[in-house]
């Protein structure tokens, strides 16, 4: 078999499992066994085989069984397992994933076999280290660091890539992970890996691993990336962690925990606020950062003082002038808005970060989901054995995640010395600080918790959209179920009411409409609604997604509780307008109009519709009367203009066309539209001349023009313009740019 017929019947039996077509599935399936030639594989097939055989015989004799959604569960199940396995076996000697590659070379080596070469030599570094500090070799230290490091990352691979995960395997794990016999970053190296290889392929071991590990860890950063890896496990095999007794027999102890519900409260807003990270990343990039550095030769000079030194931004209060001067530049806007973008949990430094991923550190899979920690080679080398206040400055930096504080190691360490020197020093001065500023504080644990899980989905975020062989992985991050709503064996927790309005609001904020009315609207039927603005935001979210029908629908409905809201009657008005009920949407902006007289926007709206029902005179009453309002600035011109034209005013029309050229540029629009004028007036060669304006700018696109000049066909024709002369008129107007 080749590669591509391996997966697609492992994908047709996945299938076939999930559509409880199980015959086809033991058919797909087969295939697979058979080619892989496995007995003891063909051997539990036919004992599958034969179990759901004798389901189907009691079946059809009528035979009561309680047990059957049950046992057809487990064949399901098993079946899901065999369909992975032998599909594993297939692909591992031939894929080029590093996946498999790991496999193969790991075959023949023991979890436990690792963990003890492992912990052998951590004794060997503890050893080196505990020599006097006058008699230290560092060399000798940095070698078994190295050793040790490179022995975690094998201890890595060979988690993420066992599959099944057998009973012993599972008891190592959860004495490794659970107990005190490796290091905090080590333990959560493992949970890291036991997520990554159910991205890869489900397995329920695994997963009981992680819940249980959370439920049993005294280690906070251990406990939530657990819950974390768990929750995102079930995310990517939802189907078949639904159906597991034993997970939601794990779920349902876990939910005794007052802790459980808000940790996993926790991990849903902040993998939701992973959804904008993008739209963050592209603002940050191309906004904020850009603004900043065009305004930095004026910083610099507004900075300096009478004798040309530039002064400290810790002084600024010194001089209002210069704090004036930031307002008014936009520079305080612009960091009030990314402190706030930080304060609230957004990753505002992937963009900053993303292109220091490229370090040889990042090619080791692992890294991506190693805990910051100061002792590490990477972090000694690049800052000096010597520099460890340093290291902790950068450990304690608030808010960014552990990729980052390993790419900002990296970075420093690519500097010359001389500049790396002088970043430490002001480093090393503001540690001070921060220590004093950090024990001060009073312990927030919940603070703490939050903390951890905003670092770790960072981190995870990193990895899944940026590590180089990504492609291999299953897109997480872009999975939009990640909020976890429809996750069913946590229903009890993340669809609670409050989560639900806050995760809503989050989408209402970000624009993702779809996302904040699925809250919404569950938030809604539950009857957690709190605000009866609940209802606005709905039909906003709705009529932004393009379903105005369904927007209509709940601003009546806020209407009946608030009648006289006037944003909510004129979006009615907007809705009424976009499905084509004129006469309700004019009636609803008449009203709106009674409660805010002197809007000029409102005024011009109305008469837009009154032109739409082709009440011109009407509408061009309206524009004159918008015209008078203080705040038009001769917005009204425009539309002026063209009633005046329509109701064959041609003076009036060109009176006002003439406006505009002196008050305003006209746009090729304006342009074409008196063109219309000039030409029913019988000044052709003056409206071909002011056509070829209009043509200038649209760029000389003749396909552009004529598109443009055909769609008011048949105003031209009620005015008495023939269709001989329409069709002649854009060659005539176009003819200067064929010769040229």
């Amino acid at each position: 078999m080749t590669i591509q017929e391996i997966e697609k019947i492992h994908q047709q039996a996945s299938q076939y499992i999930n559509d409880a077509e199980i015959n086809n599935a033991f058919e797909q399936i087969t295939r697979l066994v058979n080619e892989l030639g496995r007995a003891d594989m063909y051997d539990e097939l036919e004992r599958l085989r034969i179990s759901y055989s004798f389901m189907l015989n009691y079946l059809e004799q009528g035979v009561m069984d309680p047990q059957r959604s049950e046992i057809l569960t487990n064949i399901r199940q098993s079946l899901h397992t065999l369909n992975d396995h032998s599909y594993i076996g297939l692909m591992e000697p031939v894929s080029n994933e590093v996946f498999y590659v790991r496999r193969r070379e790991l075959a023949n080596t023991t979890l436990l076999s690792i963990v003890d070469e492992y912990r052998d030599a951590l004794k060997e570094l503890s050893l080196v280290q505990a020599v006097p500090a006058e008699q230290n070799d560092s060399h000798a230290i940095l070698s078994r660091l190295r050793r040790a490091e490179e022995l975690e990352t094998r201890l890595f691979n060979r988690v993420w890539s066992l599959f099944p995960l057998s009973t012993d395997d599972a008891s190592t794990l959860k004495l490794c992970i659970g107990g005190d016999i490796l290091p905090n970053h080590t333990r959560c190296l493992l949970v890291a890996a036991l997520m990554l290889g159910m991205m890869k392929f489900y397995d329920e071991n695994k997963l009981l691993v992680l819940l249980e590990t959370y439920t049993l860890s005294d280690e906070a950063q251990i406990q939530l990336r657990s819950l974390v890896c768990a929750m995102l496990s079930m995310v990517a095999h939802r189907r078949r962690a639904t159906a597991s007794k034993a997970i939601q027999a794990r779920l349902d102890a876990m939910l005794d925990s007052p802790e459980f519900a808000h940790d996993v409260w926790g991990i849903q807003m902040q993998l939701a606020r992973s959804r904008n990270t993008e739209n963050i990343k592209n603002r940050v990039r191309n906004d904020l950062i850009p603004n900043i550095m065009k305004m930095r030769p004026d910083i610099i000079d507004k900075l300096k003082d009478k004798d040309s030194q530039i002064v400290d931004l810790s002084d600024i209060e010194a001089n209002p002038e210069w704090q004036d001067w930031l307002d008014q530049s936009g520079i305080t806007r612009r960091i009030e808005e990314f402190n706030a973008m930080q304060l609230e949990g957004s990753d505002v430094f992937i963009a900053t970060f993303a292109h220091l991923k490229t370090f040889p550190f990042f090619k080791t899979l692992s890294n991506w989901f190693l805990p910051f920690y100061a002792a590490h080679s990477v972090v000694v080398e690049n800052l000096g054995a010597d520099k460890m206040g340093l290291a902790e400055v950068v450990q304690h930096a608030p808010y960014l995640c552990n990729s980052d504080k390993y790419s900002f190691c990296l970075s420093l360490g690519a500097l010359p010395y001389s500049q790396r020197s002088m970043m430490s020093a002001q480093l090393e001065e503001q540690n001070a600080a921060l220590n004093e500023a950090r024990h001060a504080e009073l312990p927030d644990e919940r603070k703490m918790r939050v903390s951890i899980v905003n670092a770790f989905v960072q981190d995870l975020y990193r990895f899944f959209k940026l590590f180089s062989r990504r492609r291999e992985f299953y897109a997480m991050m872009d999975d939009p179920s990640l909020d976890m709503i429809d996750c069913l064996p946590l229903a009890h927790v993340t669809r609670d009411a409050h989560v639900l309005e806050l995760l809503g609001t989050l989408y209402f904020k970000n624009a993702f409409y779809d996302d904040a009315i699925k809250c919404f609207t569950r938030l809604e039927k539950m009857g957690g609604a709190t605000d009866e603005h609940i209802y606005q935001k709905i039909g906003f979210a709705y009529q932004n997604a393009g379903n105005v029908e369904m927007a209509l629908k709940y601003y009546k409905r806020f209407e009946l509780i608030h009648e006289d809201d006037v944003w909510n009657m004129r979006h009615i008005a907007t809705c009424y307008r976009a499905m084509g009920d004129l006469d309700n949407a004019l009636e609803y902006y008449r009203r709106v109009e009674a409660l805010n007289p002197g809007n000029v926007s409102l005024t011009l709206t109305i008469g837009h519709v009154l032109l739409e029902q082709n009440r011109t005179s009407e509408a061009l009453q309206q524009y004159y009367k918008a015209d008078l309002l203080p705040a038009a600035k001769h917005r009204a011109w425009r539309p002026i203009a063209w009633c005046s034209f329509l109701l064959s005013d041609y003076d009036k029309a060109i009176d006002y066309y003439e406006r505009i050229a002196h008050d305003d540029v006209p746009s090729p629009q304006d342009l074409l539209n008196q063109g219309h004028v000039l030409l029913c007036q019988g000044l052709t060669q003056q409206a071909i001349a002011t056509y070829r304006r209009s043509l200038q700018g649209m760029n000389s696109d003749c396909k552009k023009f004529r598109k443009a000049f055909m769609a008011d066909s048949a105003e031209l024709r009620r005015h008495g313009v023939s269709t001989v002369d329409q069709a002649l008129i854009p060659d005539a107007v176009c003819s200067t740019v064929t010769k040229s």
